[in-house]
């Protein structure tokens, strides 16, 4: 597999949460550090506090921006309800270089669970799209881990109508972005593969991020990077997403299938283009597209119908076949809930 793929690496990178409640009043800025906890993440948190990296915003009134990222989360009914008509909302928001990540996002998170624990509040992830899981009354707060993994509420995964082809559905993530790297996404997916293409994108998501995380941990602070365009995208990779796989990279084998790097539009409103999974079946990306520059400057090759259907059946079979992984209980190794390939 050759060619080269080039990714803009951004200056800086924004995290945001936002902290909705009922309160009437909000505690001091000075009394959250002492909610945070114990542990080296809380000790970060604070630190990023202290040094404005972390800011803690009441809204007053809430931007165009924001009102549009309330209309993008994605929560039962009942849910959105509560995060979008509360008295109150907070904005938590860290903002730093790349090589900050994802600790900065963690710190950030941590922070936004402690207010939202304060103050009985809810917390949404306005990157991720999501809304975060409620404490039970009585009970504690959810502790922010230590450890990392995509998995863990960082990635969201979007199932949507491909607009050019209503018979066939688009996968796009939602988070990426916050790492430095355009959300990833798969067009033109034939329903029954809706689960093999989820699956496909999240593992090539955990590749993008393990890739840029290890290239910033050298030192580089180039504005672009290059990777590769060809690649295999593996189950280990899935697992590994979810924080359930070995670590390190694999190299592809009968669990992996292949896939090339192309461009496609997006409607995230924090990246110029989004990263799509290709299947190797379409003919080679063409000429930079007249008008675009930067590394967002090959679109992605045409769609070649049925062509195509046998290549994701062959994706299926290789994907794993689970629905998502989920926390073991304190102590034990980590489980996965199956369900069938469709």
């Amino acid at each position: 597999m050759g060619g080269r793929f080039v990714l803009e690496v951004p200056a800086s990178v924004t995290t945001r949460f936002l902290v909705a409640t009922q309160a009437r009043t909000l505690p001091g800025p000075g009394r959250l550090p002492d909610s945070l906890g114990g542990g080296a993440l809380a000790r970060e948190a604070a630190a990023m506090l202290a040094s404005a990296v972390l800011a803690v915003e009441p809204v007053t009134r809430p931007s165009a921006d924001l009102k549009a990222r309330f209309h993008r989360l994605a929560a039962p009914h009942g849910r959105l309800g509560t995060v979008v008509a509360a008295r109150r909302h907070v904005a938590v928001t860290a903002e730093g270089p790349p090589a900050g990540q994802p600790r900065s996002a963690q710190a950030a998170r941590l922070a936004a669970r402690a207010l939202a624990a304060a103050v009985g509040g809810t917390v949404a992830d306005l990157d991720s799209r999501q809304i975060l899981p409620g404490t039970p009354p009585d009970a504690e707060p959810d502790a922010e881990p230590e450890g990392f993994a995509l998995g863990r509420g960082w990635v969201s995964v979007f199932v949507t109508l491909d607009p050019g082809d209503g018979a066939r559905a688009r996968i796009d993530t939602a988070g990426l972005h916050r790492f430095g790297l355009p959300e990833v996404a798969a067009r033109h997916v034939p329903y029954a593969s809706v689960l093999a293409a989820a699956h496909l994108v999240r593992g090539l998501a955990w590749q993008l991020v393990a890739e840029q995380t290890a290239w910033l941990g050298r030192g580089h602070r180039d504005r672009t990077r290059a990777t590769r365009r060809e690649r295999a995208v593996s189950a280990a990779d899935v697992l590994r997403f979810w924080g359930a796989g070995p670590p390190g990279r694999a190299p592809g084998g009968a669990e992996s299938v292949a896939v090339r790097l192309g461009w496609t539009g997006t409607d995230c409103p924090d990246c110029a283009a989004a990263i799509e999974a290709v299947p190797p079946v379409r003919v080679p990306p063409g000429p930079p597209v007249s008008g675009a520059s930067g590394p967002v400057g090959c679109a992605s090759p045409p769609h070649t119908g049925p062509a195509e259907d046998a290549w994701w059946r062959a994706a299926a079979e290789a994907m794993p076949k689970i629905a998502r992984a989920a926390p073991a209980p304190s102590g034990g190794p980590r489980a996965l809930r199956h369900r069938r390939a469709t």
